[in-house]
């Protein structure tokens, strides 16, 4: 099970780590004992996690001892996922993750890319039955009931041999979402086991598989004083591209 490394910042109340890719945040399914809060227990008992990030994504994870902390944090996050499908809407914080993706299919709008350059993505995101797995998050009609609004901004950082590398910034927080928007918009995380061309859960797929790079890179929170709180976790070797530090920007 992977080892929760050192904190990236710690001030005796805000802890923020930086989370390894197969570690559950909190208990569940089979994971009990083995996850993110059993290590904080051990290590930094009053902290608790903020928010969540799936168990095969990486990076920034914000944790807090204080309640009141833990509150406004909360709250910080939720007004901007309520916020963020809107966009004339004040965006409290700001979330940017790096992924590797599939090169896009023939028809999808990705293509027209350059690096440097973004695209909008806001299609909705529902529940829908899955012959294995009950029902599970996917790309669904707009107004269909139950439906979401979503949307995430993927720019195109550099194109590689069998693959491209993006920048992701989402203005709401809906299940699955960056997983779901690239794989609706033709171009799925590379190694993704559950979320296919389309956007919905491929039939055959079983819980907890892995195989995918997502990484959450940076995060802008403001604190209560109104002053900006700029974080940021270290990219893993293979979601770095030569203009990391003096090319493209990502957030």
């Amino acid at each position: 099970m992977p080892v929760l490394p050192g904190p990236l910042f710690d001030d005796g109340d805000l802890l923020v780590c930086d989370k390894p890719s197969g570690l559950p945040v909190l208990p569940a399914g089979g994971f009990l004992e083995h996850t993110l809060l059993a290590q904080l227990e051990l290590r930094w008992p009053a902290a608790r996690p903020v928010h969540r990030l799936g168990r095969f994504t990486s990076g920034l994870l914000v944790c807090a001892r204080r309640a009141a902390t833990r509150a406004w944090l909360s709250a910080q996050l939720r007004d901007s996922t309520a916020a963020g499908s809107d966009p004339a809407a004040a965006r409290p914080c700001n979330k940017t993750y790096r992924a590797l993706i599939a090169p896009p299919a023939p028809a999808s709008p990705l293509l027209a890319l350059e690096p440097g350059q973004g695209l909008r993505l806001t299609t909705p995101i529902g529940l829908s039955s899955h012959p294995l797995l009950g029902r599970l998050w996917g790309a669904a009609p707009s107004g269909a009931p139950g439906a979401l609004a979503a949307c995430s901004e993927v720019t195109l950082v550099q194109r590689r041999a069998g693959a491209w590398l993006v920048a992701v910034a989402i203005h709401t927080g809906r299940p699955h979402q960056i997983r779901i928007h690239l794989a609706a918009a033709g171009a799925p995380l590379l190694g993704d086991p559950l979320y296919g061309l389309g956007g919905q859960a491929r039939p055959d797929a079983l819980p907890g598989d892995g195989g995918y790079r997502l990484h959450a890179h940076r995060l802008l929170l403001w604190r209560p004083e109104g002053e900006p709180w700029r974080l940021e976790a270290p990219l893993p070797l293979e979601l770095r591209a030569e203009a990391d530090g003096a090319g493209v920007a990502d957030g």
